[in-house]
């Protein structure tokens, strides 16, 4: 389900004797909207972006999935469903919970088996089975077929940071359909496609006051959910860069002076893909 996870309930007009006719004539006198939880009886329920959940449709839920149970919109009879629910989001909730934000009966609720998804990011391997199977599923949509991505085309997409995950590198790829025209996808149009969102992972001659400002429109445009996360590993890797290429290597000297340990400094090195000239000096 895209967008806000909601709980939907029942259309429900009323039982005055003036309404029926208009009732009856809009939608039958007997029929009914049914909602998500009734439709999804006996099999899953999949809520995305439940931390975005009003603090009012937060309680209905709550209160659905002690009771099992739930009344239509001016319903008398109490509808019973076994619903299995999974839900997602991008939010920390035990810190939504802290700020008042979300209800920690809710989460506890919620939350009987954890699965952590790291960000595109951490997990680059998957990036070529995720743009062929975007390709193929924009390539119907837009009579485009699937063509063939150049391996320099795909090691590019795999270098990219995805700020915006999943959903940032599958509009990249429709983007790069329609810039290709049914031709084999080569660097450049890859190039063109993420250039022409704003997502290009920054390079040496983009100022890092440019990548922040960058990453802020991104966020304003709702592309992604960690700008400052993204702008302070920036600005991290271009300090530890810049303090190895100044001792030449030595990461004991660019340890002291960034008043860090050295293996502070190796494991921050590591995690932000930097690999500095392996000197023997000071080790």
């Amino acid at each position: 389900m895209e967008g806000h996870a909601k709980v939907e309930t029942f259309d429900y007009i009323g039982d005055d004797p003036a309404t029926a006719p208009l009732l009856k004539q809009m939608r039958g006198a007997d029929a009914r909207r049914i909602g998500r939880f009734e439709q999804a009886n006996h099999v899953t329920l999949f809520l995305d972006e439940i931390g975005d959940l009003s603090p009012g449709t937060q309680a209905k839920l709550l209160r659905v999935l002690q009771e099992k149970c739930f009344h239509s919109l001016g319903g008398k009879e109490a509808i019973h469903v076994d619903v299995r629910v999974i839900a997602a989001t991008h939010c920390d909730l035990e810190r939504a919970i802290q700020e008042k934000q979300f209800r920690q009966d809710l989460f506890y609720r919620l939350s009987v088996v954890v699965i952590t998804l790291p960000p595109l990011r951490e997990r680059k391997e998957d990036i070529p089975d995720l743009v062929r199977y975007f390709l193929q599923k924009y390539g119907s949509e837009l009579s485009s077929g699937q063509p063939a991505i150049l391996p320099e085309a795909m090691q590019f997409l795999q270098s990219q940071s995805w700020p915006g995950n999943v959903r940032e590198l599958e509009n990249a790829v429709r983007k790069v359909l329609l810039l290709a025209r049914g031709y084999s996808i080569g660097l450049e149009q890859v190039r063109s496609a993420l250039a022409g969102a704003g997502t290009l992972t920054r390079t040496e001659d983009l100022s890092l006051n440019d990548y922040a400002g960058e990453l802020l429109a991104a966020a304003q445009r709702g592309e992604l959910d960690d700008a400052h996360l993204q702008i302070l590993a920036a600005a991290e890797k271009a300090i530890l860069a810049q303090a190895i290429q100044r001792a030449h290597g030595n990461q004991a000297k660019a340890a002291r002076w960034l008043g860090i340990s050295r293996l502070t400094l190796r494991e921050k090195l590591t995690q932000l893909g930097l690999h500095p000239s392996q000197s023997k000096q000071g080790e």
